[in-house]
């Protein structure tokens, strides 16, 4: 695996062709949590990732589409055209030296601009493959989180995920807060007008055993998910490939 501790002169003598791209956010997570939640969370993430296929980890973005915080304190946002603009321009000088593939992890749920410059990127450069494996609701596991039916923000989940990668940032007031409305009201209103303490969840039930084991599956089921839908893109072009030579 590369990353930014490595020599441009170590990156082009292991000519990775798989990137692994994460982005986070830096907004307010309650009494407990620090602002950069996100972000440390996509780093882990994809830092494990990254190890798993040999692949150059880009220094995850720590901004992205925070505007549903609106002025709280600490919370930094992108707008979708500049976050669109920063993952073109990213991804873009990839492909300059020689990055086919590119796995995009998506650590903050409000970032609905990547969908479709994803898809406007795989169609611009047809020599590249840039997915999104699902990250920002693969943890909510049943046997893991008892509280996942009304996880949304800085509740058990993201407590947990906290307290197993950086502990000393936890801070030991918690506060839990199940929203009478739904994730919807992101779009409508800041969060503190429909959660006065910022949070949404059992921030209460959170533990680093239970951040740990969360950890390991996002990992595991992100892997799994980068293998299977770069062999199926293969698959299909090879197939569309065929078809073309036939005609």
């Amino acid at each position: 695996m590369w990353d930014y501790r490595s020599t441009s002169t170590e990156i082009k003598a292991g000519a990775p062709s798989v990137a692994v791209f994460g982005i986070g956010a830096i907004e307010q997570h309650s009494e407990h949590l620090p602002v950069c939640t996100d972000w440390y969370q996509v780093r882990e993430v994809s830092r494990g990732v990254a190890r798993e296929f040999n692949a150059l980890l880009v220094p995850a973005l720590p901004y992205s589409m925070s505007q549903c915080h609106g002025p709280a304190p600490g919370t930094l946002w992108l707008r979708p055209e500049t976050l669109a603009s920063v993952v073109r321009d990213v991804i873009t000088s990839l492909r300059s030296q020689g990055i086919q593939k590119v796995v995009v992890l998506n650590g903050h749920g409000g970032n609905f601009v990547l969908e479709p410059v994803i898809r406007e990127l795989n169609l611009t450069y047809p020599d590249m493959m840039i997915i999104r494996p699902l990250f920002d609701g693969g943890f909510v596991v049943a046997d893991i989180f008892e509280h996942g039916d009304v996880e949304c923000h800085a509740g058990e989940i993201e407590t947990s995920l906290m307290l197993a990668i950086s502990p000393d940032l936890v801070r030991a007031t918690r506060v839990d807060h199940v929203s009478e409305v739904g994730r919807e009201f992101f779009d409508y209103a800041f969060l503190d007008k429909w959660t006065p303490d910022g949070m949404i969840g059992i921030s209460s039930a959170g533990s680093a055993e239970k951040g740990r084991r969360a950890l390991d599956v996002a990992v595991e089921r992100v892997v799994k998910a980068t293998v299977e839908t770069f062999a199926a893109l293969e698959l299909l072009r090879r197939d569309s490939s065929s078809a073309e030579a036939e005609a």
